[in-house]
């Protein structure tokens, strides 16, 4: 956690863009959800720390960077997700270490890159963010709080806490972008979400487990939720059919979600200011660093496929206005020629 260097920023209406096409392969909320989840939690924070509520808006878009960091970081990955049945049955997971080289260590025996590292991801930024506090390093406390945000979010995926992440194992493959990006993009709505009260974490880590453990038990659901969507369209998982009847059976279970998660965001982010000592709040910062926290890597690399990203919506925005030329065409030729054969009919 100390890659602080290596700053590259983008304005806000690129980011926008970046929010609208992050590669679905990321595997994450689609990046509008995670916006959604940030700016639902800064609406969250309590009276006590109202000044975080302009502060946090900032942090909203740059919650998406870690999926940007991905691209480029090769050991980014495994803090996006936590896999509790691969784990041994007998493990009770409160019991494992908030140290996450003793957890790996003494109690889990598989690979971290395997069980995903997200919950000691989640410490390590709040452990950041507190000192970062603490000490008027607010910067830096913001972006640690926006990473915060993303794994803390994802976390609450449930396809993001199991071993058959993808339906790779149920003969189920590409459920996991199908529900989390497709079908949430398209159906969620953040005005369903109702997000409980931040409250002070007695035990943060306990807490991060139990979330993640509350997103492994609708795993099944949402599984089962394919496989009657896929009946119900004839097999096919690329209609509307198959959509609306996901939705009908799992809209809830994801509107749930990702309410929670504001939530929660909202009350880590709570914990780390009253362990700090409640320090008084600055003025929110105008922009955010995108380098990771971690790596100290950017996201420039993305700036050609940014580039492409606006051709192609330049390039289907001409169609539009062309297809809506030629039947703007279309209609005043009818209209003439309905007319020519009125007034023929009209002769005598």
């Amino acid at each position: 956690m100390n890659a602080r260097r290596g700053i590259g920023r983008f304005r806000w209406p690129a980011l926008a863009l970046i929010a609208v096409a992050l590669p679905t392969a990321a595997w994450s909320w689609a990046g509008l959800q995670h916006v959604q989840i940030g700016r639902a939690a800064s609406r969250n924070m309590p009276e006590e720390m109202a000044a975080f509520r302009a502060f946090s808006r900032p942090m909203a878009f740059p919650s998406i960077f870690p999926d940007l960091w991905r691209l480029s970081d090769p050991t980014e990955a495994p803090r996006h997700y936590f896999e509790p049945d691969r784990l041994p049955a007998d493990l009770d997971i409160f019991t494992l270490s908030p140290d996450r080289e003793e957890a790996f260590a003494r109690q889990i025996t598989e690979k971290f890159e395997d069980v995903g590292i997200a919950p000691w991801t989640l410490m390590d930024l709040m452990e950041e963010m507190t000192e970062a506090m603490r000490t008027q390093n607010w910067s830096w406390a913001a972006r640690c709080g926006a990473a915060m945000s993303h794994y803390l979010a994802d976390l609450h995926m449930p396809l993001h806490c199991t071993r058959n992440y993808n339906g790779q194992e149920t003969g189920q493959h590409g459920v996991h972008s199908r529900i989390e990006s497709d079908m949430t993009r398209a159906f969620f709505r953040p005005e369903d979400m109702q997000p409980a009260p931040a409250v002070y974490l007695e035990n943060p880590f306990h807490a991060v487990l139990g979330w993640a453990m509350e997103s492994f038990a609708v795993v099944p659901a949402l599984l089962q939720a394919d496989r009657v969507a896929t009946r119900a369209a004839g097999g096919r998982t690329d209609d509307e059919t198959y959509y609306l009847k996901l939705w009908e059976l799992t809209g809830e279970i994801i509107t749930r979600r990702i309410e929670s998660a504001a939530s929660n965001l909202s009350s880590m982010w709570y914990t780390a200011w009253i362990h700090a000592g409640r320090p008084e709040i600055p003025e929110p910062l105008e922009e955010i660093p995108s380098a990771s926290v971690f790596s100290g890597v950017g996201i420039e690399p993305l700036a050609a496929d940014l580039h492409h990203v606006r051709r192609q919506k330049e390039k289907f925005d001409l169609i539009v206005w062309i297809v809506m030329g030629l039947f703007t065409l279309v209609v005043i030729g009818s209209s003439l020629y309905r007319s020519v054969q009125a007034r023929q009919s009209d002769r005598p």
